[in-house]
């Protein structure tokens, strides 16, 4: 009995031995997909804090997107910073400004320009006057609702909230594991999405591949929105 159970032994080292070399790129991809999925989750998590950060910019600079794109990149930083150093900060701020310029794409969802028409005011500035919507006295204003186009009714507290869509495009930099998800995200199969194909053509233009991810956020103004 003994005899018959060494012999199985030997007999699936030797199988296991002529099958290793097959299975060794299964593995090697296997490991590097995780690899890669880990700076996926990376990113996601970086993109959404960031999204906070720059929305919380925006209702401090009356909605400018200029300003909500600087807290985007100040919040993306994390992703560029490779050192401790004033020099490696300064590169970061740089490739994060940059990366937020050819790789993101800020919607301002709320207000659109129906609400900021219903609930506009005309104020008077030492500057001259401008169109904005009131942040001041709200408890006091008309809570009235209003017909902002598209079956939507907003008062004007609804018209004070903030509320961005960032979408992102991840550069994927694991060798082989990003042609796999390229084989993926571009194939019809996929139904890739309109984010995605948009991730996709900036990956043909630089002959790089990207993911696309999308973040929102959501905060009150804190001063009067300006378009």
């Amino acid at each position: 009995m003994s005899i018959k159970l060494i012999h199985q032994k030997g007999q699936s080292m030797v199988e296991f031995n002529l099958a290793l070399p097959f299975l060794m790129p299964i593995m090697l991809v296997a490991i590097m997909l995780i690899v890669q999925w880990s700076f996926i989750y990376t990113a996601k998590s970086t993109l959404d804090a960031a999204t906070i950060t720059a929305v919380r910019a925006g209702t401090l600079h009356h909605g400018k997107a200029g300003e909500i794109n600087k807290g985007l990149a100040a919040g993306m930083m994390p992703l560029f910073a490779h050192g401790t150093d004033i020099s490696d900060t300064v590169e970061a701020v740089a490739k994060s400004r940059l990366a937020v310029a050819l790789q993101s794409k800020l919607t301002i969802l709320n207000p659109d320009q129906a609400t900021f028409d219903q609930f506009k005011v005309r104020s008077r500035y030492t500057s001259g006057f401008i169109n904005e919507i009131p942040n001041n006295t709200l408890m006091y204003r008309n809570p009235a609702l209003k017909d902002v186009g598209s079956g939507r009714r907003l008062n004007i507290q609804d018209a004070n909230l903030l509320q961005i869509e960032v979408r992102w495009c991840q550069k994927l930099i694991v060798p082989f594991a990003n042609y796999v998800l390229k084989e993926i995200v571009t194939s019809a199969w996929y139904a890739p999405s309109t984010d995605q194909l948009a991730c996709n053509v900036l990956g043909q233009a630089t002959g790089d591949i990207y993911l696309s991810m999308v973040s929102q956020g959501l905060m009150r103004m804190q001063t009067p929105f300006r378009m």
